[in-house]
C-alpha cells in the first residue's frame, strides 16, 4: 500500500487560502447580522468578523510553520499574516461596498437613523449638550455615497496598519527560527 503524500503548499498559496477564508468570514458575520437585523451592522456586533478574521490570519502564520516542518521565521510570520488579512479585509470591503450601493442602496439611510438615535439618547441622558448634537447631526445628515466609499478605503487602510502592530506582537509566540534537524 502506498502511503499517501504529505501536500505541501506553498506560502503564497497558503496566504491567498487564508485571505480567502479571512475575507469569507467577514462577509459571513454580515450576512448574519443583515439578516437578522440590519441596524446590527452599525453596532458592536460587528467586531466580531474582524475579531475572527484576526484570529484566520494569526493561525495562517501558525499553518505555515506546521506545513514548513515547524520553522519559520519573525518576518515571514509577520508577512503570512498580513497579507491574509489584507486580502480579506479587501474583499471584505468590497462587498460591503456592494451591499451599500448594489444589494441594500437604502441601507445608508438606515445608518444615519441608527446614528441618530443614539445622538438622541446621548442627549437625552446628558452626555452631549445641544450644540454638540447639532454639530454630529449635521454631520450625520452630510453622509452619502463618496463619503461611504471614502471612509472604507480609509478604514482598509487604517485597519491594515492596526492590523500589523498586531501581528508584529502575535508573530514573537509563533516564529520558531530553528531549523529543524
Amino acid at each position: 500500500m502506498e502511503e499517501t503524500e504529505k501536500l505541501i503548499l506553498t506560502p503564497r498559496d497558503i496566504m491567498v487560502r487564508f485571505g480567502l477564508i479571512c475575507g469569507g468570514v467577514g462577509i459571513l458575520t454580515v450576512v448574519i447580522l443583515y439578516a437578522l437585523d440590519a441596524k446590527l451592522l452599525f453596532g458592536y456586533y460587528a467586531y466580531i468578523g474582524f475579531g475572527a478574521a484576526f484570529a484566520v490570519a494569526v493561525f495562517s502564520s501558525e499553518y505555515r510553520k506546521r506545513n514548513s516542518g515547524g520553522y519559520i521565521t519573525y518576518g515571514d510570520a509577520v508577512v503570512t499574516s498580513l497579507v491574509s488579512f489584507s486580502i480579506g479585509e479587501v474583499i471584505y470591503t468590497l462587498f460591503m461596498l456592494l451591499l451599500y450601493f448594489v444589494i441594500d442602496p437604502h441601507l445608508i439611510d438606515k445608518m444615519k437613523t441608527v446614528q441618530l438615535d443614539k445622538m438622541d439618547q446621548l442627549l437625552a441622558t446628558g452626555v452631549i449638550n445641544k450644540v454638540q448634537y447639532t454639530a454630529a447631526q449635521t454631520s450625520i445628515e452630510n453622509i452619502n455615497g463618496n463619503s461611504i466609499l471614502f471612509y472604507s478605503l480609509m478604514g482598509v487602510i487604517v485597519i491594515i496598519i492596526i492590523s500589523l502592530l498586531i501581528f508584529l506582537l502575535s508573530s514573537i509566540f509563533i516564529k520558531n527560527e530553528k531549523a529543524p534537524v
